[in-house]
């Protein structure tokens, strides 16, 4: 298996035949990100932001849309929550588990709690099958704050699996399976 590097910055490291750089090409409309966040987190948010548009993803949070004063906040929530082509990461803390599991006790926890139960549905529609759902848990959350039916699924952490996110973003695997050899024969011989 080779590992696909996802800095293309860094130089080729001398001696390793292994290491293989190419580059990925993502479709346009494949770098929409949508974000959905309980306030705990919401200061540590621009560094996590700021990666995501490094890396060239437009990543649609409410904290900077000012298209949302603008319109309804659920039309603003389902444009990108009905388009399948944008991946929606659930930032997990412990906040999030209290306003998914609880009755929301603000205006930002019930707007979450409603994102929660559109993503759930969409997970048990397809059969638990994991298409769009990134969950990332922020420093100060554990295995603990992930909600039940999500935790079959892979969690990044950040930013101790940047690399990690940034591949599944980009819709790639870490290692490239190399290809089959030829067929094997097998000939028996009765004794």
């Amino acid at each position: 298996m080779s590992e696909v590097c996802v800095q293309p910055s860094q130089p080729a490291a001398v001696g390793h035949p292994q290491t293989l750089r190419r580059n990925i090409s993502l479709p346009d409309d494949c770098r929409d990100i949508f974000i959905t966040y309980s306030v705990d987190t919401a200061a540590e948010l621009m560094p996590f932001v700021n990666f995501l548009i490094n890396q060239g993803f437009r990543p649609a949070i409410d904290i900077f849309e000012d298209r949302v004063r603008q319109m309804d906040i659920n039309k603003w929530m389902d444009s990108f929550l009905k388009n399948k082509s944008v991946l929606i990461i659930v930032v997990i803390s412990p906040k999030y588990k209290t306003d998914v599991e609880g009755d929301g006790s603000d205006q930002h926890g019930l707007h979450t709690k409603y994102i929660h139960t559109q993503i759930q549905n969409e997970f048990i529609l397809q059969r638990c099958l994991n298409f769009r759902l990134v969950p990332v848990l922020f420093p100060s959350a554990n295995q603990s704050h992930v909600p039940l039916w999500l935790q079959s699924t892979r969690l990044y952490r950040w930013p101790e699996d940047a690399k990690d996110l940034l591949l599944r973003l980009l819709r790639e695997e870490k290692y490239i399976v190399p290809p089959l050899g030829k067929e094997l024969m097998l000939t028996i011989k009765p004794l």
